[in-house]
């Protein structure tokens, strides 16, 4: 069994008993029995312990059903008062003092969470944040320890433990001081609590104005002078999304133009990958027209969104669109775009795809500028380099409609999985979908959950056991992850709060490295991989793969650079004909239906090199798509920004304040 179907499996197990446990509370009181109702109480609480350490989904599932966390404690605490009502009278003694417990507890809670949001409603109001600027001299004192924000409603619900268990230590013992005792630990606590957290607050509510706060902000910025922003915003922010603003990061570093990074939503910074380059993170348009960058020429875009008329308006900065990627579906040729001054796209193929939109963007508004986020693949040597022939299934996802949805996983994923498992020579499979597969199709999250299921059967079929890393590199990979983590965070929380954003930059990416190599020398040649997370990276599973099954995307157009055949679902069953010309990047693919027709020469090709009738074509497109070897796309990409920016400077000379009217410095005679 699987990880994953271990873990659903876990939390179907966990969530049952939390269920039952709450049904035996119920029984309990309605018998009147203190045992049966002490056992249950304290398999609920151990459950929920359990699903919130194990972060099962299931804890998504109970809230959506109205059982949620704080729902489940009251419930609790209901079902205990019932009990101390059947077992004593209604008016005892045992039952006033939990009442009292509960409810003092319950407004205790209260305050404890209302003073949180007031502190972080408060700190939301500042104009911006940042990454990579001194902004001390501004005084913002820091927030209150994560311990006492953390998962604090999990937390201060528990404290309620001493005052059940007192209450029914007492209706066992009929001791009074078991319910006193329990009532006064908690009630304690949380006023302990409290008093603790109030310091950390009110320092962590004494912050500049917003005049103050942009006056600092411009006073850094102009010390750095910013020639080059990568501007970003998106409605949906999650770590998904954020691979199209990642995944320019090093490009923009190794920009000669001085870079900056504006994001426009307070959570995009916080999946916003390690980089050396200063970042803002203004939220409000109000605040972002009053940011100064005298300097700035260049804006690129790595994707179309509504916000983006804030900067667009800046008449004197060029406005570059550079997408997350070229591919033939629609959004690669964006009508919208004619906004832009100009459009940076790979090759020849992203030129015609805007220049067959009659009326969308002239021809001098497109500039090819190749993919400077390939340059670490390995080119195919013209057989196989793995130990054991590796296939690479790289799907799209399923879009934000039926209409744009390009993906084979749903109409011929485990079709081809199970097609290439019944091969007569052994291949490996890398499974890497599309990071959000299955995020608005249920039926491409089922499909996706097969494939899964699929290779990690076959993996256990063949080893006989779990296939993975051994203990020591279990240890080694835990201990890399860990240290990421601890890099990644910033602020109070940071267990390395001197590190500069480049040193911090530096230490994450060898992490990540080491993680990689790790990882493919700790499983099996032959064992097949289900990559989900951001390690190993894609770049890195196409080095270890000797061909690509994928659709519609630029996960294709990527994969041409190294050479290796690859192969796209035609899934609309268009002719071969009429599908390549349509689709640019399957001039040199091999074509593959619903059934996974045309799967054997795919795979023979890879096999045998004389039989890949499509290695002169993918020579072709990969110019075609890409751009020529030679000069590199790191040189082209930042040869395009100084370009823009030396016309920009021509439109728009700096103005730099006049100081005439200051005391001259008075010259020292030598």
């Amino acid at each position: 069994m699987g990880k994953q179907h271990r873990q659903a499996f876990l939390g179907i197990v966990i969530s049952s008993a939390l269920v039952l446990s709450f049904v035996g509370m119920m029984a309990a009181v309605v018998m009147a029995s203190l045992k049966i109702f002490a056992v249950s109480a304290a398999v609920s609480y151990l459950a929920d312990l359990m699903l919130h350490s194990t972060q099962s989904a299931t804890l998504d599932r109970l809230r959506d059903s109205r059982f949620g966390l704080t729902i489940r404690f009251l419930i609790r605490q209901f079902l205990l008062l019932a009990l101390c009502g059947s077992i004593a009278d209604i008016d005892s003694f045992v039952v006033q003092i939990t009442s009292v417990g509960l409810l003092l507890l319950f407004v205790l809670q209260l305050a404890y969470g209302a003073v949180l949001k007031h502190v972080r409603k408060k700190r939301q109001d500042l104009p911006y944040t940042t990454r990579a600027l001194d902004l001390e001299s501004l005084g913002i004192r820091r927030m209150p320890h994560p311990f006492l924000m953390n998962k604090h409603v999990r937390k201060t619900l528990h404290l309620d433990v001493p005052l059940v268990a007192g209450a029914i230590g007492t209706m066992a013992t009929d001791n009074w001081r078991y319910v006193t005792f329990g009532g006064i630990i908690a009630v304690s606590v949380a006023y302990l609590a409290l008093l603790v957290l109030l310091p950390g607050a009110r320092n962590a509510l004494i912050l500049p104005t917003a005049d103050e706060a942009i006056d600092e902000l411009n006073e850094q910025l102009a010390d750095y002078r910013p020639q080059v922003a990568l501007y970003f915003t998106f409605a949906a922010v999650s770590r998904d999304f954020m691979y199209q603003v990642n995944m320019w990061l090093e490009s923009l570093e190794a920009l000669d133009l001085r870079p900056i990074i504006v994001l426009r939503e307070r959570a995009t910074l916080r999946y916003l990958d390690a980089t050396g380059v200063p970042v803002i993170c203004v939220p409000k348009a109000e605040y972002l027209a009053r940011v100064e960058m005298p300097e700035l020429r260049v804006t690129l875009y790595p994707g179309n969104a509504g916000k983006n008329v804030h900067m667009l308006q800046r008449a004197e900065v060029k406005h570059v669109f550079i997408g997350h990627g070229d591919s033939d579906k629609l959004a690669s040729s964006n009508r919208v775009s004619k906004v832009f001054d100009e459009i940076w796209v790979a090759g020849r193929a992203g030129r015609d795809r805007y220049e067959r939109i009659k009326h969308a963007v002239s021809h001098n508004q497109i500039v090819e500028v190749g993919r400077p986020q390939l340059m670490s693949l390995h080119r195919w040597t013209g057989s196989v380099a793995q130990p054991i022939p590796t296939i690479i299934y790289a799907p799209t996802w399923e879009g934000w409609t039926d209409d744009a949805c390009y993906t084979s996983v749903i109409p011929a994923g485990e079709k081809l999985i199970q097609t290439l498992l019944s091969h007569e020579r052994q291949l490996r499979i890398i499974y890497k979908p599309h990071p959000l597969t299955g995020t608005r199709s249920p039926a491409a999250a089922a499909a996706h959950r097969r494939i899964i299921t699929l290779l990690q059967e076959d993996n256990a079929r063949r080893f006989g056991r779990k296939v993975t890393d051994s203990k020591s590199a279990a240890r080694k990979l835990a201990r890399i992850d860990k240290r990421i983590a601890d890099l990644s965070e910033r602020g109070v929380r940071s267990p390395y709060p001197d590190l500069t954003e480049h040193e911090r930059t530096a230490r994450i990416r060898r992490s990540r490295n080491q993680a990689g190599a790790l990882y493919w020398s700790a499983i099996p040649d032959e064992a097949h991989h289900v990559i989900l997370d951001r390690i190993p990276s894609l770049n890195d599973c196409f080095n270890h793969s000797d061909l690509l099954i994928g659709d519609m995307s630029s996960v294709v157009s990527d994969f041409v650079a190294t050479r290796k055949p690859y192969a796209i679902f035609n899934l609309e069953g268009l002719p071969d004909n009429e599908f390549r010309n349509e689709q640019r990047t399957a001039y040199a693919s091999y074509l593959l239906d619903s059934e996974c027709n045309g799967l054997s020469e795919a795979i023979d090709a890879m096999l045998s090199p004389e039989r890949d009738v499509m290695a002169p074509y993918r020579e072709q497109l990969k110019e075609y798509l890409l751009g020529p070897d030679y000069p590199p796309s790191v040189v082209r990409f930042n040869a395009a920004a100084n370009d823009l920016y030396a016309r920009g400077l021509r439109d728009f000379p700096i103005e730099y304040p006049d100081t005439s009217e200051y005391p001259q410095t008075p010259r020292i005679n030598a």
